[in-house]
């Protein structure tokens, strides 16, 4: 594959061709090439009709003999202003595939061209043989249920055709390829120019060019170069997509999120309008979900992270015995530092910081579930509610907890206390490592249908209002679901804690691009509290490796204010200034959830197959139908089926 950092329009193809010319000479290989340009040079007033454009990049692609992919400002038949057009076009000049974008302009400033109405989009897959591919031009990549709808449609390969520019947001524009990357199991092609002419002015641009494989580290052009030569490895990405370990793709519950977003869809609102009055609208419902202010409210405040070192229980006795040392140790991190802390009014400590994980135990957990789980009220959880009143702050954490009204289950659960000692939140984690077999919570998808009658499909996404901003919270795993949490912004969520216990591996690169994505995407703060550790056990010579520590303060443009970059017991404090955030909100170049609109892809989620279907789970608490990835091997091969995969090569 060649990404082209050279400028082109229909006029002026020339440098673009040499510059491709040169690129084949490198090739070592034979077979099939694709190149991907960058966005057409120009304005949306130079804009040419689309079958120019058409007639344009099929000359060239058959000149070359290659796969070209490209976007340009076009005019369309039949409408009044030009739109922006992603191709994707074969070495005989045939259009293979054809997206218009979705997302207006606002990385070069709005104009003309977000004019048009929104509709469900088109997204068409070119299958070739270097693989499934699917373009989405410029800030379509950053709106993340546009690119899992097209993950959905079976792209392996996402070209992004762009022309990126410098402000306070490119670094977080730049995260969001890797996160969209890694958590959809795609390859992400970018192609932006170094130089661009628009309306007579020529400007040098940043280096933006760059191809994010599902993994790792990101092949990138390192300066004016023409090209940028990379190679993909479909096989492979073919062989993690069928294997049940951290595949995303296959483990996401698009189901669950489905009834609301045919709710949202079908709202007044959200019927097709101007792009002038869906943002009008998008202000307005920013607006509706914020806090009233009211005396008592705090705009600025000091939070804090209770990186905490957990007591690791290993028998279903010590888990109940050790939930008091635990509790003194989480206390005793934030009393020595909250007397020196000014104005502290948040406090989270990490996942399960009362008993570890529980996975060492077996992955068949029923008939311990009332030991494993806290109880709210309780012995334990009546110690959180009166240290909340101590320190006079909010106090957040992730727990097991059992509910008498689930007899045999334990949830993965965060709560959070106000300074009063009052329960304000409870969640109840929805992506889990249950779905990999290891760890038998019960999850909402896994009793849907139960789980809704009981209490309402509301209640899966709950978001406490106080005087220190609206809070949400999620749970490890979830951070790599954007789903989850561009529920809880829905429903105004500005600070969302994030009680976490992640491995290390040669995962950690995406979970941490996604953590900062989650909090771009939502123009919400994120508070990541991850566990520092295990104290080892009689008998044990290393710790667990799933407390790296690395805590992270995010900052709602996606940047990080403050990071604990070692394991152990770490008191990581931060700043939430509520003002800066809701002035974000209301921008619509900062905000890129002010353009969603589930019109465009509602109904992609209520199909089958899609994900992990719910209610998995629905009887024999005792047993575990996820045992061994059963079920999101059940969804690769469904996807496969579907053609939405595809089967990798037997090994010989």
């Amino acid at each position: 594959m060649f990404l082209l950092q050279t400028p082109w329009s229909i006029d002026s193809l020339e440098a673009v061709d040499a510059a491709l010319q040169q690129a084949i000479r490198t090739r070592v290989n034979g077979g099939p090439t694709l190149a991907l340009l960058p966005h057409s040079d120009g304005s949306e007033h130079d804009a040419c009709s689309e079958k120019d454009v058409v007639s344009a990049l099929a000359g060239l692609a058959k000149a070359r003999a290659v796969y070209i992919g490209a976007s340009a400002y076009v005019r369309v038949d039949g409408e009044a202003v030009p739109r922006t057009v992603g191709l994707i076009i074969g070495p005989d000049g045939d259009v293979m595939a054809r997206t218009a974008k979705v997302m207006p302009d606002f990385i070069e400033g709005y104009t003309d061209t977000a004019a048009d109405t929104f509709q469900p989009a088109s997204f068409q897959i070119a299958r070739t043989p270097l693989g499934q591919i699917g373009i989405l031009c410029g800030e379509d990549i950053l709106a993340p249920h546009v690119v899992r709808t097209m993950l959905v449609h079976g792209a392996e390969i996402i070209l992004n055709p762009a022309r990126e520019r410098s402000d306070a947001l490119f670094d977080s524009r730049t995260v969001a390829r890797v996160a969209r990357a890694y958590e959809n199991v795609v390859y992400v092609a970018v192609a932006s120019p170094n130089t661009a002419t628009i309306d007579g002015a020529s400007v040098t641009l940043p280096q933006a060019t760059a191809l994010y494989p599902p993994q790792g580290k990101a092949i990138s052009v390192r300066g004016a170069e023409s090209y940028l030569s990379a190679d993909i490895d479909i096989e492979a990405l073919r062989r993690r997509r069928v294997a049940p370990v951290l595949n995303f793709a296959s483990i996401v519950r698009m189901n669950l999120y489905a009834p609301g977003y045919k709710n949202e869809a079908s709202a007044p609102t959200s019927s097709p309008q101007s792009r002038d009055e869906w943002l009008t609208d998008g202000q307005a419902r920013v607006a509706a979900k914020a806090r009233a202010p009211q005396s008592d409210d705090v705009t600025t405040y000091s939070a804090m992270i209770g990186q905490h070192v957990v007591h690791q229980s290993h028998t279903p006795e010590q888990l109940v015995e050790r939930r008091q040392p635990n509790l003194d140790d989480a206390f005793d991190l934030v009393r020595n530092y909250g007397a020196r802390a000014a104005n502290l009014k948040l406090v989270v400590y990490p996942e399960f910081f009362l008993t570890g994980p529980v996975s060492p135990l077996g992955f068949k957990l029923g008939h311990i579930a009332d030991k494993i789980g806290v109880t709210f009220p309780g012995p334990e959880m009546d110690q959180v509610a009166a240290f909340a009143q101590e320190i006079g702050a909010y106090v957040s954490g992730g727990v097991f907890e059992y509910d008498p009204e689930w007899p045999s289950r334990f949830f993965n659960t965060a709560f959070i206390y106000d300074p009063s000692g009052n329960l304000i939140h409870r969640y109840r984690k929805i992506h889990c490592g249950d779905t990999m077999g290891f760890l038998p919570d019960t999850t909402p998808g896994s009793v849907f249908d139960q789980y809704v009658d009981k209490y309402g499909y509301e209640h899966l996404f709950p978001v406490a209002d106080t005087p220190i901003g609206r809070l949400a919270t999620t749970i490890c795993f979830d951070n790599n679901f954007p789903e989850t949490y561009r529920a809880m912004a829905q429903r105004g969520a500005e600070v969302i804690l994030h009680p976490t216990s992640e491995p290390h591996g040669a995962h950690r690169m995406g979970w941490d691009a996604a953590r900062r994505m989650r909090a771009f995407e939502n123009v919400a703060y994120v508070l990541s509290a991850g566990h520092g550790g295990e104290y080892f056990l009689p008998g044990r010579t290393s710790p667990s490796s799933r407390g790296r520590g690395y805590s992270k303060f995010i900052n709602f443009d996606g940047s990080v204010q403050a990071e604990a970059d070692t394991a152990g017991q770490v008191p990581l404090g931060g700043v939430i200034d509520l003002r800066a955030l809701r002035q974000a909100r209301a921008d619509l170049q900062a905000n890129v959830a002010l353009w969603d609109d589930s019109v465009v892809y509602a109904d992609e989620y209520g199909k089958t197959p899609r994900g992990l279907p719910n209610n998995l789970w629905p009887d024999d608490p005792l047993g575990n139908p996820y045992f061994g990835g059963a079920e999101i091997k059940k969804v690769a091969a469904a996807y496969v089926e579907a053609g939405i995969f595809v089967a990798p090569q037997a090994a010989e």
